[in-house]
């Protein structure tokens, strides 16, 4: 790829990927300490759900980044500008903005999870004093973050692949040695499960997860082999992002219920009596840091799509990722020493992205589903009403909004619900359903019209010959 975002489609030229090497990306892009705060918050607001069930059920539906996948594939243009074809250009602006705005927010948070994290291994060993220790880290990690730029694409691509590979390894190590079986399938305190709290669960780590990746699916299975088949470009990313989401996932909850991660007001800290062995706390952190680092490089990388399509041309991606770095430093600084709590400010921020996102995907799974792959098997192409879809998503977003328990509101619908979170999947579920109801009424009504035209035709009176 070059170093230049291009909102136009992939030339046969730039098309050398395949879908395997698609699926290492999405691993390296789960496969990251980013998602540790998550699986804390799980374990913390959803004592009573099943976390395996959590975990591999969340995991799952990283399905929905493999369907999405998919025209990225067919037409070659990155997400958001295959979102212009069904929301129109002048609404899809605004969505890609609120993308770009959210990938800034990742990017702050995963600044601040690096400074946590080195702060961690600072204080374990006591190399300094537990006051220069949050300072020191902060300096570290900004250093790193603008120097990692100039390595290059390609450089980082390959570095956060084989970081993420390293990681995996530790993270399963480290499962084996706590028994992680036994801290995901431990029964609550009250003896009994509670469904609503599973869905509960699986909404925060779609927050974290899968729903935050879906805006980008199509960027990386547009420089796919064009003689590869839709299955593969579906299920190769969802394999990627569901081993790599669930280790992770997995590894955070035992963590925590270990003692490995604590938390507090002054944020997160990796402890290494928690892990019980010098050897794989230091990697973990290590193999974390550095997958941290590749990742925010790869996201600023990537929402340079999200901000091309909002000023309509191509733009440099390495001086914006700079200029992301800048402001990500900005929103960390203010997360780590101005507010109140990380966590709340992590919660809200969670809550603020799956607003769009959540109907979003839902809406966009059943436009691939509907549209796209009968387009790309059967050469029909099909119009799109952009007034009816945006009319969707926000009834979406709303439905989402009301549904939602966060720092900032709760919605009516949480508080019916006891305070549990299942917004994210009610507004992807809203999403998807309308779509492709109003899309089979649609063609529905088409279909009877065409009918009745022709028995229409049929029917005209030959007109009588004179005598």
């Amino acid at each position: 790829m070059s170093d230049t975002h291009s909102i136009s489609a992939t030339t046969n030229l730039e098309r050398t990927s395949t879908a395997p090497r698609v699926a290492l990306i999405w691993l390296a892009a789960t496969m990251t300490a980013s998602s540790l705060p998550v699986g804390v918050l799980i374990a913390q607001l959803f004592p009573l759900a099943s976390f395996l069930w959590v975990v591999l059920l969340a995991s799952l539906l990283f399905l929905a980044v493999g369907i999405l996948s998919i025209p990225g594939f067919v037409y070659g243009i990155p997400t958001m500008a295959v979102s212009a074809r069904v929301f129109g250009q002048p609404f899809n602006k605004l969505i890609s903005l609120s993308n770009w705005l959210s990938q800034i927010g990742w990017q702050a948070v995963v600044l601040v999870l690096v400074v946590y994290i080195l702060r961690s291994v600072f204080n374990s060993y006591a190399l300094v004093s537990p006051e220069q220790s949050l300072y020191l880290a902060l300096i570290i990690a900004l250093c790193a973050n603008f120097v990692i730029p100039v390595i290059g694409y390609r450089a980082i691509v390959s570095a956060q692949t084989v970081g993420a590979i390293f990681l995996a390894l530790f993270a399963a190590a480290i499962l084996i040695w706590l028994h992680g079986g036994e801290a995901l399938t431990s029964v609550p305190a009250s003896g009994h499960f509670s469904a609503l709290q599973a869905l509960g669960g699986i909404s925060l780590a779609l927050m974290g997860g899968a729903f935050s990746w879906t805006m980008f699916a199509s960027d990386y299975s547009r420089y796919v082999r064009q003689d590869t088949s839709l299955t593969q470009i579906a299920l190769w990313p969802s394999l990627g992002g569901f081993v790599g989401g669930a280790l992770i996932l997995a590894l955070a909850i035992t963590l925590y219920v270990h003692g490995g991660i604590q938390v507090g007001p002054s944020g997160i800290t990796i402890a290494a009596k928690g892990l019980g062995d010098s050897l794989l706390y230091l990697g973990f952190c290590l193999f974390a840091v550095l997958g941290l680092l590749a990742s925010n490089f790869l996201n600023s990388y990537s929402s340079a799509f999200s901000l091309a399509v909002v000023v309509g041309r191509d733009i440099d991606r390495k001086i914006f990722t700079v200029v992301d770095a800048i402001l990500a430093t900005l929103v960390g600084i203010y997360m780590l020493f101005i507010a109140p709590s990380f966590w709340d400010s992590f919660q809200t921020f969670l809550d603020l992205l799956i607003i769009i996102a959540a109907p979003w995907t839902g809406l966009m799974v059943g436009y691939v589903l509907m549209d796209v792959v009968p387009e790309k098997i059967h050469g029909i192409s099909f119009s799109q009403n952009h007034g009816m879809n945006i009319a969707i998503l926000v009834l979406g977003v709303i439905i989402t909004i009301l549904f939602s328990n966060n720092p900032l509101w709760e919605g009516p619908g949480a508080q019916w619900l006891h305070g549990n979170d299942i917004s994210p999947l009610l507004g992807a579920i809203t999403g998807v359903v309308l779509f492709v109801a109003f899309r089979s009424v649609s063609r529905y009504s088409e279909k009877t019209e065409s009918r009745n035209n022709e028995v229409g035709s049929l029917n005209i009176e030959k007109p009588k010959i004179a005598e």
